[in-house]
């Protein structure tokens, strides 16, 4: 077994039988989202949207900064987006860091946004499916991560369309079973997975992931909700 943290809030959860499925769940969609956004940083230096908002990225930073002490602990964070969370760490010091997103174009505005910053020496921004095993093996080495970061991945995976069907149709389990096992997959023995989640409850999210890891502690933070269309 292996360690975990979560940042939850106190919603309600739901099962994901009454799941529909998003666009946030969809890899297109997110692309778009980044095309757009690599042309606004472009433009006029705007980095985008922080996925969950500032304060939940910086409780996350100031998590890893209390509870990790060296500068040098592989940490991943899957489904980087625009890399704002690695960004944090990286200006507290943290220099072996690796994002990981299915959007190439989410990838490239990280790189973009860290080389702006002369950050990307620090951090390495690569295009990764977390749901195929040999994509986790690959990213993971057989050093493995100290740390694993999520900032709304596993919720938006929770709303991924079944097979090709799209919005409103169901969600695709066997990508929200895949999931713990890739992040276990990417972790050290004595690793540590650090999520925030706004769709589920800290007793659903112990056993989603129990199989593969130990729930170890829970950090406050205030409760929202997503999944719409």
């Amino acid at each position: 077994m292996v360690k975990v943290a979560y940042i939850i809030g106190n919603m309600e959860g739901q099962d994901t039988a009454s799941f529909n499925a998003s666009r946030l769940g969809r890899k297109e969609h997110w692309n778009s989202v980044y095309d757009r956004e690599i042309s606004n940083f472009t433009e006029s230096g705007d980095i985008g949207e922080i996925w969950f908002g500032e304060d939940a990225a910086a409780k996350m930073v100031m998590w890893v900064c209390d509870h990790i002490d060296s500068t040098d602990a592989r940490i991943l964070d899957v489904g980087c987006g625009n890399g704002h969370l690695l960004l944090e760490l990286a200006e507290e010091g943290y220099t072996n860091l690796t994002g990981t997103d299915y959007s190439a174009q989410a990838v490239v505005l990280a790189q973009r946004i860290a080389a702006s910053r002369s950050l990307d020496s620090r951090i390495t921004f690569l295009e990764q499916d977390f749901l195929d095993a040999g994509d986790v093996v690959q990213v993971a080495g057989s050093e493995k991560f100290d740390v694993v970061l999520d900032k709304g991945t596993y919720d938006a995976i929770c709303l991924k369309p079944k097979d090709a069907e799209g919005e409103g149709a169901g969600v695709d389990q066997g990508a929200i079973d895949m999931y713990p096992a890739s992040v276990a997959g990417s972790l050290k023995d004595t690793g540590v997975f650090l999520i925030t989640s706004c769709n589920w409850t800290e007793d659903e999210l112990v056993a989603r992931f129990q199989e593969h890891l130990e729930c170890v502690g829970r950090v406050e933070h205030k409760s929202f909700r997503f999944g719409g269309a």
